[in-house]
């Protein structure tokens, strides 16, 4: 009995706010798009061009859409619908790593995005 507790309290302790640790406050989402070389923009910034992968801060508050450009294609705006990172669920033992998720909003999740398809402007 006393090695199981041990174990726990072990367990608990290195996995101490999981979500922060294994997935940091930025998240990777891939972004794909019918037209290849398509300019991606958040918050004004140039992150990338299509196909690529882009890091985005995780945050409890509405993020702005991700903004899909390129000449002669209609801009496309993608909104980061939120989820909950299921990392966090293994904070199971010790409340305290919660608050450190929840301060560092590493519990915060986007949910994939699928393919976009590029409109063309017709002249």
């Amino acid at each position: 009995m006393k090695n199981k507790i041990s174990f726990i309290i072990t367990s608990s302790l290195l996995l101490s706010s999981c979500a922060f640790v294994l997935t940091g406050t930025k998240q990777r989402i891939r972004i794909v798009t019918t037209e290849p070389g398509v300019e991606v923009w958040h918050k004004n910034k140039f992150l990338d061009s299509t196909p690529c992968i882009v890091r985005i801060k995780r945050s409890f508050n509405p993020q702005p859409p991700v903004e899909l450009r390129k000449q002669g294609f209609e801009t496309q705006f993608v909104p980061l619908k939120k989820k909950f990172n299921e990392m966090a669920a293994l904070n199971l033992f010790l409340p305290i790593n919660w608050l450190v998720d929840g301060f560092s909003e590493a519990v915060v999740g986007y949910k994939v995005i699928d393919t976009v398809a590029m409109k063309r402007i017709d002249n």
